[in-house]
């Protein structure tokens, strides 16, 4: 039986469609609409007010809305959605909406609007931008819910977005401050927060040393190293700013006599509820993080086993889940962890599994699943739904996965992928032998549905990663050659490369300060990367500009030991569940 209010509603939209009892028009630039007063009443505080209080609209039966937030698309589209009762809305148009909405005070468009944000932007395609306007807009309109669903998703990313260009010149600094004030936010420690902020103070010195004592005072200084401190903070322009002097004051008789019941001290020495950690994936065997701080692997407890899998593969974090690919017996299965609820679920089958899987990315609402040799699958994340997508025309010429592998990335909305190629002989008196060539790289465009073949590197690339630093992309790690007659990866490490988008270029990035090393140490940017396991990991060591010497990274090889069938992926953990450890 159809509700009574739903009967009327359409009563009074086919009212509304055929001309019937219209009493009112609204009028935006030269667009009329028509419509009743009493349903505008009903569904709008606003035009309630301005028809029940006397106000000189209430006997007008034209009402030009002259505000600038309201345009005759988006008043259409309010209109619509008070008599259907369901909201039409676009990407494009959504913020328009909303903000009309909110000004006619149409709680119901205004709600929907915020909903479509929360599960179209919010959970699966949030970036910085979005994360800045969805923050304006929720800050000026009192959203308070929107804003904290924001809010916390950024907070979760941050480890992964802070140093990067968008971050640095987006976020403002009440945004900002907001961000660093969260119990949530997910870092590897508050030395990291310290140093992330000092590098979005530089990245517009001039405009934010007016606020810099803001953002600072937002990190919880209690917890940071004191000599990066004193490194940042305590030089002439800096001391110039009464407010920064009185935190590193009050930060150094902190550090000197600390004291757990001090205003500092439950201020800026409080522990986050969440740290972004490096995770060791294990099947059959507990998980293990890496503690930045002793430098040493640990057990981690809290995180519950993946039991059934035999063999691990590669791991992705999106949203609140942590994806890995792994194999169960003769099976190759996909399964899904949920951090908050600490629980583990098999994703559905798909035609796909009858392979392995090298690599997992995901862009906007997709997790692209990459192959060894065969088409690729994009797994809908909202739908828990495959997809084919379209094949690669570049096939791996062996089958051994050893060097023949697939690394990808995201880089600019794009899927990178990286195919080691070696070519087969044979002759008659040595038999088979592999000769290598230099890695072929081909860029997957969603939108489209099409693979575009990019020029090849400039050296020999098994078992090598991509990673994307500064908005760059760079091929890195793994072994220069093959062995000619086993067909297994050997000789010294890749080298460093390095993609020129504009001219389709690879170059080799010189590596001066890195010392020979068993941890894959490489730098770019004046940053050190580690691969570790095919998976690069951001040491946070910083070369100073016009160094000299070689870094020293004598504390970082524990890093290396660690199984090599472990998979690492950066995941979200309570506090609560490393420091107990």
């Amino acid at each position: 039986m159809v509700a009574h209010s739903k009967i009327l509603l359409t009563k009074c939209a086919q009212f509304r469609e055929q001309g019937e009892f219209i009493d009112v028009y609204l009028k935006v630039g030269e667009e009329v609409f028509s419509a009743h007063r009493i349903v505008l009443a009903a569904s709008s505080d606003y035009f309630h007010a301005m028809f029940a209080h006397g106000m000189k609209e209430s006997n007008q039966e034209v009402i030009e809305l002259k505000d600038e937030s309201i345009s005759a698309a988006a008043l259409k589209i309010v209109l619509d959605s008070i008599y259907s009762g369901d909201l039409q809305v676009s990407d494009e148009n959504v913020f328009e909406v909303l903000v009309a909405a909110d000004h006619l005070q149409v709680t119901s468009v205004v709600q929907q609007c915020c909903d479509y944000l929360q599960t179209q932007f919010v959970q699966v395609r949030f970036d910085v931008q979005t994360y800045c306007q969805i923050c304006i807009i929720a800050n000026r309109h009192g959203l308070i819910g929107l804003q904290e669903s924001t809010q916390r998703k950024m907070a979760s990313m941050y480890k992964g977005v802070c140093e990067n260009e968008e971050f640095l010149s987006h976020v403002d600094a009440d945004q900002y401050t907001r961000l660093l004030s969260r119990d949530d936010l997910s870092a590897p420690s508050e030395t990291f927060v310290f140093k992330s902020v000092m590098q979005w103070i530089k990245y517009k010195k001039e405009e934010r040393m007016t606020v810099a004592a803001e953002v600072i005072g937002a990190v919880r200084l209690g917890l940071v190293d004191i000599r990066k401190i004193i490194e940042e903070l305590d030089t002439e322009e800096m001391k110039q700013i009464p407010e920064i002097f009185s935190l590193v004051y009050e930060t150094l008789v902190h550090s000197y006599s600390p004291s757990n019941s001090s205003k500092f001290a439950l201020e800026k020495a409080k522990p986050r509820s969440m740290s972004q950690v490096l995770i060791a994936i294990l099947p059959q065997s507990q998980m293990q993080f890496f503690d930045v701080q002793s430098k040493t692997w640990k057990s981690l407890p809290s995180m519950s086993q993946l039991s059934e899998a035999t063999a691990c593969f590669c791991a992705e974090y999106v949203g609140n889940y942590m994806y890995v690919a792994a194999k169960r017996g003769y099976d190759f299965v996909n399964y899904r962890y949920h951090t908050v609820n600490n629980t583990w679920e098999t994703l559905p089958s798909f035609a796909g599994l009858a392979n392995q899987i090298s690599s997992f990315c995901s862009v906007d609402d997709h997790l692209y699943a990459i192959y060894q040799s065969n088409t690729p699958y994009r797994f809908h994340i909202s739908t828990d739904q495959w997809q084919c997508v379209a094949n690669v025309s570049a096939q791996c010429y062996v089958s051994q996965s050893s060097f023949c592998n697939k690394a990808a990335v995201v880089y600019k909305s794009h899927v990178y992928v990286l195919h080691g190629q070696v070519t087969q002989y044979t002759q008659p008196r040595y038999g088979v032998y592999w000769e290598p060539k230099t890695a072929d790289v081909f860029c997957f465009d969603p939108t489209r549905n099409v693979w575009e073949k990019k020029a090849s590197t400039k050296s020999h690339h098994f078992g090598s990663s991509l990673l994307v630093v500064n908005n760059k992309l760079y091929v890195a790690g793994g072994k220069y050659t093959i062995d000619t007659y086993t067909a297994e990866p050997c000789g010294g490490a890749g080298s460093v490369e390095v993609y020129d988008e504009e001219n389709n270029t690879w170059s080799v990035v010189d590596q001066p300060h890195i010392p020979p090393n068993k941890l894959g140490a490489i730098e770019v940017e004046g940053s050190v990367y580690f691969i570790i396991n095919n998976f690069p990991v951001d040491s946070g060591i910083r070369i100073p500009s016009g160094e000299v010497y070689p870094v020293s990274l004598d504390e970082w090889e524990n890093l290396g030991k660690v199984a090599i069938n472990a998979v690492l992926c950066h995941v979200p953990v309570k506090r609560e569940n490393l420091t107990s450890q």
